[in-house]
């Protein structure tokens, strides 16, 4: 039986804005933010451990929304050490919010599908409860 004296593990998946691009949360996950402090963690900060994950998207041309020319492995190298700057941003706001609320929390950063990276992430972490946004594109697959 669990210990009821330790924090509930909330698990959200956070992706940055599609319409402002990194460092900014997108509306879904921010509004899922926003509804688990009002609904769930309320005056009870001490209560509760957030464990953000962020899945980064390969992308699939190696375009960054415009035509680019990669010359080199390096080039490739800076790109993808590029991402992950911009994906730890994204995960700091949400970090900050919570040291400035007093909850525990933690954050890293996965690649690949975001659906099948999620269920995976569950699975190894299993946390008490999985936040995520709706931004309509289908439900999980598992």
């Amino acid at each position: 039986m669990a210990d009821s004296t330790a924090p509930t593990r909330v698990m959200m998946a956070v992706n940055e804005s599609s319409l402002k691009g990194y460092p900014h949360p997108s509306i879904s996950c921010r509004t899922a933010f926003d509804w688990t402090l009002s609904k769930l963690v309320r005056s009870n900060p001490g209560g509760f451990h957030f464990l953000f994950i962020h899945v980064q998207v390969p992308d699939e041309d190696g375009f960054d929304d415009m035509d680019s020319i990669y010359a080199s492995p390096e080039d490739f190298h800076q790109m993808k050490r590029r991402d992950k700057i911009r994906g730890l941003h994204l995960l700091e706001y949400f970090v900050n919010q919570c040291h400035q609320l007093g909850i525990k929390c933690e954050a890293w950063i996965r690649h690949g599908d975001p659906k099948e990276v999620i269920c995976s992430e569950v699975k190894r972490v299993q946390p008490d409860l999985l936040v995520v946004g709706s931004r309509g594109l289908g439900p999980f697959q598992r």
